[in-house]
């Protein structure tokens, strides 16, 4: 955290700080990990040195290698083989881990339960969740072990090489004074394509989720083919984002061989001429054929490690151009204060909603949707909101259900307890479409809280009016159900929903056409499940439904994006 004396921390420095701190949960994983890798190092240099005895010994002409030189290039290379597995399991252990902790966090703050007060951009939030989260796990996972293990296993090549011939010691240092500089315009280039290739991808998420969900708008007004073109063109961005870090990476790494080449050669050429006794340098051991091949041997595995590093050096600038989005979502997330284990399921006790001079406009739009909303829906009492199609009832109850924040003025709710905003997990949400997971009934029913027992879970059925469609499937509650709720009917789909918003036991009910696309008979057992589940309890529903406008106490009209009085409650 930055302290007061030196002022806030620029975003890049802060990025910075949050992608060094997320390595925690995975850290001691990542450093055994390292470990490994270091003896990893150590094993390769004990199984190159023995087979370069054999090489030695057989064109010294024995009929066969000697068994100790045998047993030396068979356990180096077992050890070494066990040292890199051991190293790789580690590390997808620390990634685990790493990633684990950030999509639980990212996770209990874009689900109800983490009293989220504005739903967060669909695609950002895919994007962030599935694959921004890896790019920080697999940063630290080849990042750490190699920036633990390459020090130590550079250092033992290295004096190895130097105890066997200083002149290839020194090329070996001369190289790696070059590759250092070709590193830090390689992670230079893979910034600019990350961000790049970042700000593609989520535009393609962004106009797929859209597409997905205005596709029955799209069809009507005739605009599937300008989607297409849109999604073609997001497509085509990505991949040539993509590309674009491909050539990069390839560019950087490219540069880095040459060098890499032009040492191993310079060695090879070292070697092969003080053994032809071309080259004699006065202070150097003399080259046989075992100090010789060893050191040919080691040269390449000199530089693996720096090779790990300029991975990582990609990798790095792909979490760095990961981390403000998740650092962003994060935020709003743990913004929202708590007060309590049941504040962030359901306000105690009775509930009234106010809103004062709310106005609701979305962004780039011309006129705002909603203005100057007045209103205070009673505690216990049934609020319809009715009006034409488009005219913004769901947005209304967005607002009230804190799904959205008004562009002005204020959404409050009060309780016995005082006055709190509105947020995401404290009321009962029943939206026009019904989500029915595949599993069985009551499964489907628990969601709404898993702990729930098996004696409240049938309550809640009584209380939706399921008992008799419960009684007549054949496994009950333990029925199965399909996608999408195949299996049970519309009507049945839309009790089961009431049935586990029953079970949260929220004071505050919000439903958006709960009856819609039910024929009479349905609808009319929907509404007696709803009143019976709902009693004593602040429901506001928004419907096109005769029959369920009759139902409330209170029936209120949204046109011109504000609200008008049709019949009030009678005061009790």
């Amino acid at each position: 955290m930055p302290s007061p004396e030196n002022g806030p921390q620029h975003p890049s420095e802060q990025a910075r700080s949050w992608l060094n701190a997320a390595v925690a949960p995975g850290r001691s994983w990542l450093r055994l990990a390292a470990t490994c890798q270091t003896l990893e190092a150590a094993f390769t240099i004990v199984q190159w040195a023995a087979l370069a005895w054999v090489a030695q010994e057989v064109l010294a002409g024995r009929a066969h290698p000697s068994w100790p030189a045998l047993g030396a290039l068979l356990a180096g290379g077992l050890l070494a083989a066990l040292a890199t597995a051991s190293a790789a399991r580690f590390q997808a252990a620390g990634r685990q881990r790493i990633s684990r902790v950030i999509r639980q966090r990212l996770v209990a703050g874009l689900l109800p339960s983490g009293q989220r007060r504005a739903e967060a951009d669909p695609a950002t939030a895919a994007l962030a969740t599935v694959e921004l989260t890896d790019d920080v796990a697999d940063y630290h996972a080849q990042t750490l072990p190699q920036r633990l293990s390459a020090p130590a296993s550079m250092a033992v090549i290295f004096l190895v090489t130097a105890g066997l011939q200083w002149p290839a010691a020194v090329i070996l240092l001369a190289a790696s004074l070059l590759v250092a500089p070709n590193m830090r315009l390689a992670g230079l280039f893979a910034k600019e394509g990350a961000n790049a290739r970042l700000a593609a991808s989520t535009r393609l998420g962004a106009v797929v989720l859209d597409s997905f969900r205005g596709m029955h708008t799209l069809r009507s007004i005739g605009a599937l083919e300008r989607r297409r073109n849109e999604l073609a063109q997001a497509a085509a961005s990505l991949n040539v984002t993509t590309i674009a870090v491909v050539q990069r990476a390839f560019l950087s790494g490219a540069v880095m061989d040459v060098v890499i080449t032009f040492s191993i050669a310079a060695n090879a050429t070292y070697v092969g001429l003080s053994l032809l006794g071309y080259i004699r340098i006065g202070t150097a051991p003399s080259v046989t054929l075992f100090n010789g091949l060893l050191v040919l041997l080691l040269c390449p595995m000199y530089f693996h490690p720096i090779r790990a590093m300029a991975a990582a050096y990609h990798s790095q600038e792909r979490a760095l151009a990961a981390v403000p989005t998740i650092m962003a979502l994060l935020a709003e997330v743990e913004a929202v204060p708590r007060t309590g284990a049941r504040s962030a399921l359901s306000p105690a006790g009775p509930v009234t909603v106010v809103l004062d001079n709310v106005t609701f406009r979305f962004p780039n739009a011309n006129q705002p949707v909603l203005h100057g909303v007045d209103m205070v829906l009673r505690p216990g009492c049934w609020t319809a909101i009715v009006g034409p199609s488009g005219v913004g009832k769901t947005t209304l109850l967005s607002l009230i259900a804190g799904v959205r924040q008004p562009t002005a003025g204020t959404v409050r709710w009060v309780v016995p307890a005082g006055v709190r905003p509105p947020h995401l997990g404290g009321c009962a949400w029943i939206g026009q479409q019904t989500v029915l997971l595949p599993g069985s009934i009551s499964d489907n029913i628990r969601i709404g809280r898993p702990t729930a027992s098996q004696a409240e879970v049938e309550h809640a059925v009584a209380a939706a009016g399921l008992c008799d469609v419960v009684a007549r499937l054949p496994d009950g509650l333990n029925t199965m159900l399909g996608e999408r709720g195949a299996g049970v009917s519309a009507g049945e789909a839309r009790r089961i929903a009431i049935a586990r918003a029953f079970l949260r036991d929220a004071e505050l009910w919000v439903l958006d056409e709960l009856t819609a696309h039910l024929d009479p008979d349905a609808e009319a057992q929907v509404i007696d499940a709803l009143q019976g589940a709902t009693r004593g309890r602040t429901v506001i529903v928004a419907t096109h439904s005769a029959a369920l406008a009759r139902s409330a106490d209170t029936v209120l009209t949204l046109a011109d994006g504000t609200i008008h009085a049709t019949r009030e409650a009678v005061a009790a």
